[in-house]
């Protein structure tokens, strides 16, 4: 079985610990340090306590894989997850299920954002956008083929208003179905998702590219193949004025369950081969977005790409952008990135080995020659981003050294093994630290793991990611991602709490469900699940994400 096309980096679905007041944020691509300059000089420092964080629900029991929030007029917490749950979560911190949909999975696919409509005080109406079950094939879809064989992975996601009801339960009968973003199943990766409203209620959605970026070496997937899934060719969604992924769309709801289109969009109504809901286009995979009340501006993280480094042939190293809208615009992808200079310009590529052709000209509105392409030919000019960080240009001081993410080890579900919840998409140089679980007087450790690739090597460390190494043990490919096996290895003493760095080839390398460490001192062995008592989860550069 080939590995499992998943990379840290780009999996939308943040290891989250905590709900606090704030959840997600804006997370970017999982690039090491040392891929960027050092920092032009010292952050600044920021007192502790200029942070308060009040815990209102932990752990998978109350969040789930968390997704999003929205925070009603009483404060108490609506929040998803992936797999169709809707929690509310009060004021003093009670949780309980709020309701459950019926949602489709594959990779990040399923429930994603929440918001409650601008007028909740009085109409209790909840907006949600989340993959619906459908006749779709529930496997991965093929990489070539033909035509027929990708019709049948086409689905769509939904826009939908639900009510809540007195009692804290969405009802399900309610729903309202404002719009329906057709995409393409079965492959990773780019979902967007996130909602907000301005204030004259205009609702503000962001879309991924529903892109697989895993085979283009890092850079813009352009694959025009004709026999390549159409989930390789980003220009046939961020880049094509006619869809509605990749994008910031604006709406207007209305009291049916519908919506209108307010005046300053990208495309007038009637504007052919365009879409009127589109605001912004040109994105990767926004997966947050925030509208300044009082001004209308929008500000939007968009994950960026992963090469490592500038290739003459194919384009710039991977950055990551904060974008800042006060109007309509494209902000380049798939053809150009940050500042959308001839530097950040990717070229016309020809997969799989070349050869390359000329920069796309990012200045003048990009071409979009792509057969896929059912818009516009001739793109509007890209908008700079506001902030880029990463890549060859560094990233500004203030953000302080390590990687350009917080998301390095997941949440994936495993039925077959512990029931509980496995540390999933591991890439070379992720770590995890235990700061529960001591080294001192370790004797032997093992772990139960699974991999659908080659595998790799978990190093055994004490006190850091970069601690003494304690012990190597090595994980084999055990055929499957849901196929288990135990790995151990006898190991040295230290003297401060576990860690655990994984090592090996490119993409996902392999699971971890659970790790035993036994003692010399006791004849019990100390055995923990995984990701319960992880209490900070991180790339190598350790930057935390819990």
């Amino acid at each position: 079985m080939p590995p499992r096309p998943h990379a840290v980096r780009h999996v939308l679905r943040p290891f989250t610990c905590v709900l606090a007041l704030l959840l997600g944020g804006v997370t970017a691509a999982a690039v090491p340090a040392s891929a960027a300059p050092a920092p032009r000089s010292a952050p600044a420092a920021i007192p502790p306590s200029d942070y308060q964080q009040v815990q209102l629900a932990t752990g998978p029991g109350e969040l789930g894989e968390p997704m999003s929030l929205t925070v009603l007029p009483d404060r108490s917490v609506l929040h998803t997850a992936r797999d169709g749950t809707v929690r509310i979560t009060d004021a003093v911190g009670n949780t309980k299920v709020a309701g459950k949909l019926d949602v489709y999975t594959h990779d990040e696919e399923g429930l994603q954002g929440i918001a409650a409509d601008p007028g909740f005080a009085t109409n209790r109406y909840v907006w949600v956008y989340y993959s619906p079950k459908l006749a779709t094939p529930a496997g991965d879809a093929p990489t070539t083929g033909t035509a027929a064989d990708f019709e049948r992975s086409k689905g769509h996601l939904k826009l939908s208003r639900f009510t809540l009801k007195s009692d804290g339960t969405l009802d399900p009968g309610s729903e309202k179905v404002a719009l329906e973003v057709a995409n393409d199943r079965g492959q990773c990766c780019h979902v967007g998702g996130d909602i907000d409203f301005d204030k004259d209620g205009s609702l503000y959605l962001t879309t991924g590219d529903d892109t697989n970026p895993f085979e283009s070496s890092g850079y813009a997937p352009l694959d025009e193949r004709t026999d390549r899934n159409p989930q390789f060719d980003a220009q046939r969604s961020a880049g094509n004025t006619n869809d509605l992924r990749g994008k910031l769309l604006r709406i207007k709801p209305t009291a049916a369950g519908g919506y209108t289109i307010p005046s300053g969009n990208l495309f007038a109504p009637g504007t052919a081969n365009t879409r009127p809901e589109i605001y912004a286009m040109g994105f990767r995979n926004p997966f947050r977005t925030s509208v300044d009340k009082p001004t209308g501006t929008v500000y939007l993280g968009d994950y960026g790409p992963d090469a490592g480094s500038t290739d003459s042939n194919r384009g710039p190293s991977g950055q990551v952008e904060f974008d800042r809208t006060t109007g309509p615009g494209n902000f380049g992808w798939p053809y150009c990135t940050g500042t959308n200079t001839t530097t950040e310009t990717y070229t016309e590529y020809t997969f799989p080995s070349g050869p390359s052709g000329a920069k796309y000209d990012c200045a003048g509105g990009p071409a979009n020659n792509s057969f896929r392409n059912t818009g516009l030919p001739k793109l509007p000019a890209a908008k700079p981003s506001w902030i880029r960080y990463g890549g060859d240009a560094g990233s500004p001081p203030e953000f302080g050294t390590g990687s350009e993410s917080g998301s390095g080890v997941q949440i994936a579900s495993h039925a077959p093994a512990s029931g509980g919840q496995t540390l999933g998409y591991i890439d070379n140089g992720d770590w995890a630290g235990y700061s529960t679980v001591p080294t001192a007087g370790a004797a032997r450790f093992s772990a139960r793991v699974s991999s659908a690739g080659a595998g790799g090597t978990i190093d055994i460390r004490a006190g850091s990611a970069t601690g003494p190494v304690l012990g190597s043990v090595t994980v084999p490919g055990t055929g499957g991602w849901e196929t288990f096996t135990t790995v151990a290895t006898d190991v040295n003493a230290g003297a401060s709490p576990l860690y655990l760095t994984f090592r090996g080839g490119s993409g996902s390398l392999f699971d971890v469900d659970t790790v035993t460490v036994t003692y010399r001192t006791t004849a019990l062995p100390r055995k923990e699940p995984s990701p319960p008592p992880l209490r900070r989860a991180r790339t190598s550069a350790g930057s935390d994400s819990a």
